[in-house]
This record gives structure tokens, C-alpha cells and sequence, in this order.
């Protein structure tokens, strides 16, 4: 399928999504977007499914916790890969996040991007962030968004993935600094392998 083609048929899904829930059930539309959503996607049938659960299983980890020592924290999983990222008020939360998270045995690396401080923005500010960035890594040429993931929080917006390229990794970045709202960008996309 050719990739701008594909790239229009998930803008017009994303589009639907926007409209409201009595709107946004299409089936020809869902289909479309879940064929292109497999065809770019270079996650294996396995790694997506272990994704899912790795994600699934390290959230209610952290929201298990006592407190709310993690309640700024989050975890973002693409082929197995794990970045935990977010905002903790202390080192010492931001290690035993990562304490947690090494438990987790199906993951093939783990990087700590937890970020010392506090964070900023309300849910609404950054469901709003997070919306405009879908829409902006969707539509620019150059970037496999579904193979991208990302967390706001405030200002602030933490990315993984892969890309094919050094240029591809870049222009994600370049494209989501430029969007109005976002303060700093934390990237941890790889390149060009699984």
C-alpha cells in the first residue's frame, strides 16, 4: 500500500475520532486504519502482544504503590523496549520506580527517563498536547508514527520507538518541539533496530 495513501486513511481515522463518540465508529474507516497500523508497524505479532501486557502489568504496578510516589510516573513499552518516564519528587522514588520495573523479565532493555521535579499541566492541558502530537507525527511525512510513543506531562512530552533512520528520529523531534504548548522534548527513539 503506498505510504502517503496509508498515512491520509489514518489522518481520516484520527479525523473521525475528533468528531465524538456518536461519530466515531466507522467500520470501513477502523478497518482501513487497523490495516495500516499493521502494515507499518515493525513489531512482530509476539512483541505486540508482550507490549500490551509488559504495559498493562507495569501500570498497575506503579498505581498499586502506596502513596502517590508514582503518580506522575509512567512507563512506555515498543518492541519490548522500556523507558519509564515522567516526574518524581525525589531520587529515591525515581530509583525504586526503576527497581520495579527491572522486575519485569520480559522486557529487553529498560531505560529510566523519570525526570527529578515537578511536573505541570492539568489531565485536560495534556490530553489536548497529547491529541495535537498525534496529529502532527500522523500527518508529516517522514515519520512512521505507529511505530512512536509518547506521555505529556505539561509542557513536557517524553518519546520512544523506533524509526528507520537518524532523519526519521529527528524529524519526530523537530516536528513535536514545534507544536505550540510543548516546553521540552525527552526522546529515547531508537534507530533502525528491534
Amino acid at each position: 500500500m503506498n505510504r502517503r495513501i496509508a498515512c491520509r486513511a489514518l489522518a481520516a481515522a484520527c479525523g473521525l475520532l475528533a468528531l465524538g463518540p456518536a461519530r466515531a465508529f466507522d467500520p470501513l474507516t477502523s478497518a482501513i486504519g487497523k490495516g495500516v497500523s499493521t502494515a507499518l508497524d515493525v513489531r512482530s505479532k509476539d512483541d505486540v502482544v508482550a507490549d500490551v501486557e509488559i504495559d498493562a502489568a507495569l501500570s498497575r504496578k506503579l498505581v498499586e504503590q502506596k502513596g502517590d510516589d508514582f503518580g506522575k510516573v509512567s512507563i512506555l513499552v515498543f518492541a519490548r523496549h522500556g523507558v519509564l518516564v515522567g516526574f518524581a519528587r525525589s531520587d529515591d522514588i525515581r530509583r525504586r520506580a526503576e527497581e520495579l520495573a527491572r522486575g519485569e523479565h520480559r522486557l529487553r532493555s529498560l531505560r529510566n527517563d523519570i525526570v527529578v521535579g515537578q511536573a505541570g499541566g492539568s489531565f485536560g492541558h495534556n490530553a489536548l498536547l497529547d491529541k495535537k502530537i498525534d496529529l502532527a507525527l500522523t500527518t508529516t511525512r517522514g515519520v512512521r508514527s505507529v511505530n512512536m510513543r509518547w506521555k505529556v506531562y505539561g509542557g513536557d512530552v517524553f518519546i520512544t520507538g523506533m524509526a528507520q533512520s537518524s532523519a526519521e528520529a529527528n524529524l519526530a523531534v523537530r516536528t513535536v518541539r514545534r507544536i505550540d504548548g510543548v516546553r521540552a522534548v525527552h526522546s529515547s527513539i531508537r534507530v533502525g533496530q528491534k
